[in-house]
């Protein structure tokens, strides 16, 4: 037996419930009116599950969302889109600059991939439908021909980015972190690239420069020409802070590694009226501060903190492991001595390592010598044990002496003697205690030598503390060249290759910003995630799952968010990204 059934509208008319006919849907069966039923309560309740019979459910896709979800509200929170899409761009794009922008920045965050690969990639996610960008128009071509034009908006890239962190982080603006690194590089092709030594050995690499601010964000970065030495890049810098930033940067203070001093670059930033912090190399040490560093060569990391403590002309800083000493001011240029506890057990124990793998060192090549097969040179033989001892930094108390062997050979004819050699070890242990004199110490040098009352304005602690927290930029490049992996690099036109470094200085923006934010609010269930790597492994598990049912009806839902999901969002500021709100957008787009 079957029902014949309406939809019908009730409204309130002289005072009276009435109802109005909307739409006879005739005879239906208990199943079709149950359905009826079902989505009418579905539109009333959005968030009301529904249940669906299985065979009507198809699953069209299923797509990445969660982590590049939180990328792209990073990206957002930054503004770059305002960057890449102004308003006097006169062209017109299928996807505008700031969408392809941020699609290869949020991929080298992800999945690194080259820019051939990245329209594969993109499509395995959320980010076409979250930028509505048509997801076929991602392509190969369009991203090459478009890479000029990015890295055609790095000044005003940087300037936007000074901006922003100068109104946002003020106090992580007084100084500023500069350091060069480098990266391999396969072929020739490109004019920047040049063959020598760099931190990965002797390569075809480019040398990459980049400026940090306190935080470790990056707010300046330039590609520079293969074997490009650190010390002269300083009045490079100066030029182009000048140049780049001519209104709105107060050039503070410039914190950077001892590799880029030199009494010509120091004399540079002083005449600029440039404020810096670095150090000194260590073979300076003993020339400028007069110290006898005999006096501290008897230290073993078994009592160097109680020793270090009883020289009183050392002041200890706020850390347990930092001492220092004020030495004087020569012109305007400041000298503090430095003794770091940790550092001096580091380097005790590097020469013992050291030591030990001499001893194997020397059995290797000893056991070599033995099967020679024609006879060696007593010189060729001591400069191989000589270049070792200068490598592992031993030559100064380490001699290897050279007893004459002859071993036999077995020729077809006679047998005969090949003279050959053994190497044997011997440490002088004084030379060795003088070679350990300057352990753990080093020398800073600054401009920061005004002072008021007797008294320097900027205190010791307030001109080591920044040097000591260089290590914000060692991270940077590190999480570039890792986790970002700016090599191998696929292209080789000029702009491409700094337009491919402009992508990777903008994911590690991504990056930091999104562990800063972690670290700054820790989680009760999550609280072991504090870095960018973990919560993108965490969130790729909350995808976006594209659905049909019959008849013909599309809707996206997201894969359930666990609690640990929902407590991550909460610490970024970002549980929106999984509400009614967020999926009710994507329906809107895909309907």
């Amino acid at each position: 037996m079957y029902k014949s059934f309406s939809l019908a509208r009730a409204y309130w008319q002289d005072g009276k419930n009435r109802k109005e006919i909307v739409l006879k849907l005739g005879v239906l069966s208990e199943e079709d009116a149950e359905r009826w039923r079902i989505t009418l309560k579905a539109f009333k309740n959005p968030n009301m599950s529904i249940g669906i019979n299985q065979d009507n459910l198809i699953v069209m896709s299923n797509r990445a969302y969660l982590d590049v979800a939180v990328l792209l509200e990073t990206w957002n929170l930054w503004g770059l889109n305002d960057v890449f899409d102004t308003k006097d761009d006169p062209s017109q794009r299928e996807v505008s600059l700031s969408s392809l922008a941020a699609i290869l920045s949020i991929n080298r965050c992800i999945d690194p991939a080259s820019k051939s690969q990245v329209s594969t990639w993109v499509r395995k996610t959320s980010l076409p439908l979250l930028q509505h960008v048509p997801a076929e128009e991602i392509n190969a071509s369009r991203i090459f021909r478009e890479l000029a034009s990015i890295e055609g908006c790095k000044d005003r890239l940087c300037r936007h980015l000074y901006e922003k962190m100068l109104e946002r982080f003020p106090e992580a603006m007084k100084e500023l972190f500069y350091d060069l690194s480098s990266t391999t590089f396969t072929g020739s092709r490109c004019l920047l690239v040049k063959w020598g030594h760099c931190k990965e050995g002797y390569e075809n690499h480019i040398v990459l420069a980049l400026i940090v601010n306190a935080r470790g964000l990056p707010l300046y970065w330039e590609v520079l020409e293969g074997g490009t030495a650190d010390a002269t890049t300083i009045s490079w810098l100066l030029a182009q802070l000048k140049e780049k930033f001519p209104s709105t940067i107060a050039i503070p203070t410039m914190v950077f590694d001892r590799g880029m001093v030199s009494e010509d670059n120091l004399t540079l930033l002083e005449e600029s009226q440039t404020k810096y912090i670095s150090a000194m190399d260590k073979n300076q040490l003993e020339g400028i501060t007069k110290v006898d560093f005999m006096l501290f060569a008897q230290m073993t990391p078994d009592d160097v903190e109680d020793k270090i403590s009883k020289h009183t002309d050392f002041i200890k800083l706020g850390d347990v492991n930092t001492y220092c000493k004020e030495i004087g001011v020569e012109g305007i240029r400041r000298y503090v001595l430095c003794f770091n506890v940790q550092l001096f057990k580091d380097q005790r124990k590097a020469r013992e390592e050291q030591l030990e793998k001499l001893a194997s060192f020397v059995s290797e090549q000893n056991r070599e010598l033995l099967h020679a097969q024609k006879d060696r040179s007593k010189t060729a033989t001591k400069e191989k044990f000589d270049t070792w001892l200068r490598r592992a930094g031993l030559q100064g108390f380490v001699n290897i002496e050279l007893d004459e062997k002859y071993v036999p050979k077995k020729t077809t004819r006679m047998l005969k003697a090949i003279l050959t050699y053994q190497g044997k070890a011997s440490i002088n242990e004084s030379k060795k205690l003088e070679a350990g004199r300057l352990d753990g110490f080093w020398l800073l040098v600054t401009n920061h030598s005004e002072k008021k009352d007797g008294r320097f304005i900027q205190d010791t602690e307030s001109v080591v503390r920044p040097y000591r927290e260089k290590v914000v930029i060692e991270s940077s490049f590190m999480d570039i060249k890792s986790f970002i992996e700016i090599a191998p690099v696929h292209v080789w036109k000029t702009e491409h290759v700094k337009a491919h470094y402009t992508i990777c200085v903008l994911a590690h923006l991504l990056d930091r910003t999104i562990s800063l934010a972690l670290h700054a609010k820790p989680g009760r269930m999550t609280k072991e995630i504090v870095s960018h790597e973990k919560l993108y492994e965490e969130f790729a598990e909350c995808r976006l799952n594209h659905t049909k049912t019959n008849p013909k009806q599309n809707s996206y839902r997201l894969t359930e968010p666990t609690e640990k999901h929902k407590e991550l969002l909460e610490r970024l500021g970002m549980r929106h990204l999984i509400g009614e709100a967020a999926l009710k957008v994507l329906n809107v787009h895909q309907n």
